[in-house]
């Protein structure tokens, strides 16, 4: 039995996604092709705009096997910490031979290895470079690429100065530091590029630019629709229109952070810095022009969103350094496909943690770490929902109520 890891967002689900999947499953002749799925908050911070069951029942019936879901404090961190936790789900299902990426251009996955291993070990004069120039103004990518010229190929360092290949480096560092037996393979994206804002005219469109699709009415444009694979478009609209963005989060991240401006850095990547930024009374405006008075050169957008998002559900930098330290211990299944009850049944044997099918169940069997970080999970879902139903009147279903999608496709 070949089995075969992906990590994704699918936010929303599209053809070049399913190009990814069908990739998987040639490149690596995988017999099972087991997804980690963001949750409803994805690591940009934001709000996905399709939630959660509904994105695992396009990507089921788009040729995944299993959807797992990324915990939400995993999701929504850094890339580091988003494909570290990723990464370990894989590593501890016991059973993952392969792990696919994306990547922009045809790069051998030898060059991606040799720059994450570079990156893990850190010779002390890369160090002192590094924090050299963190202390001179630069970003941190911008003094990383300076501090790494004069150890890495000019290839490797111009895969250090692409956003699309960072995520794509750090699943190999994941892989590095854990010792992994899992073998890495870098998928090349066919059309747009991953931060693409327009809809392309040739090949796939970007989830970036088929977001800007959505906006405020009553049906899925048929614009959006024409760029998602057949299926998974017959699968939204069995569902009703409500597609979610951080905008409609605004007033709820005003109030957290009024209600909360004495202890703002203590929450998981807020700064002091960033936190008397945060404090400043900002006149009443829109959701971009809120960020706009916040954001610096230093402080990103992304990184601001999820600051916020992590005061708004209350994460902290000791909780995040607590579960860094004991790794992610379980794997929470969203769906699956009726075929791949063999390999359920092959964890049971295999897996290094839980995994789980019933939230009741485990959260009468587990410590008090493991309870902190399904109890964000649930709380991410229920904030999710509420913002749901305030703005379209629906109702989602909630984590205890429902149930794992056994998809027929």
């Amino acid at each position: 039995m070949k089995v075969a890891g992906i990590i994704v967002e699918y936010n929303p689900f599209h053809k070049g996604h399913e190009y990814h999947i069908a990739e998987t499953r040639r490149v690596t002749g995988a017999d099972f092709v087991v997804a980690v799925m963001s949750g409803n908050f994805t690591q940009r911070g934001i709000p996905a705009c399709i939630d959660k069951f509904t994105r695992t029942e396009c990507a089921l019936a788009c040729e995944a096997d299993v959807v797992l879901e990324l915990p939400f404090c995993y999701a929504t961190g850094s890339a580091e910490y988003f494909a570290e936790g990723a990464v370990t789900i894989l590593d501890k299902l016991g059973c993952v031979d392969s792990l696919c990426f994306g990547t922009e251009a045809e790069v051998p996955i030898s060059l991606y290895m040799e720059t994450a291993a570079f990156l893990c070990d850190e010779p002390a004069d890369y160090k002192k470079s590094l924090q050299d120039g963190l202390r001179s103004g630069l970003t941190f990518p911008q003094a990383r690429v300076a501090a790494a010229g004069p150890h890495l190929s000019p290839e490797a360092l111009a895969l250090l100065e692409s956003p699309n290949a960072l995520l794509g480096l750090e699943y190999c560092k994941a892989l590095y530091r854990r010792n992994s037996k899992i073998t890495p393979h870098a998928i090349t994206r066919v059309g747009a590029g991953y931060h693409e804002e327009s809809v392309a005219s040739e090949g796939f469109s970007s989830a970036t630019a088929l977001r800007t699709l959505l906006t405020p009415g009553n049906a899925f444009p048929e614009a959006f629709l024409s760029e998602l694979p057949e299926v998974a478009g017959k699968v939204l609209l069995k569902k009703p229109y409500t597609p979610v963005f951080g905008s409609d989060f605004l007033s709820l991240h005003r109030y957290a952070v009024a209600q909360k401006a004495d202890s703002l850095s203590e929450f998981a990547d807020v700064s002091a810095e960033l936190a008397g930024r945060l404090k400043k009374r900002f006149p009443a405006c829109d959701y971009e022009t809120f960020l706009d008075h916040i954001k610096t050169k230093q402080y990103t957008r992304t990184r601001i969103e999820r600051c916020l998002l992590h005061i708004l559900l209350g994460v902290t930098k000791e909780d995040i350094t607590a579960f860094r330290t004991n790794e992610v211990c379980y794997a929470r299944i969203l769906g699956f496909k009726e075929t791949a009850t063999p390999l359920l049944k092959v964890w049971k044997k295999t897996a290094s943690l839980p995994v789980l099918t019933k939230l009741a169940q485990k959260r009468q069997r587990c410590n008090d770490l493991e309870q902190k970080l399904l109890s964000y999970d649930i709380a991410a879902t229920d904030l999710y929902n509420h913002v749901v139903h305030q703005k379209y009147h629906v109702l989602l279903p909630e984590d205890f109520s429902y149930s794992i999608t056994n998809a027929k496709f």
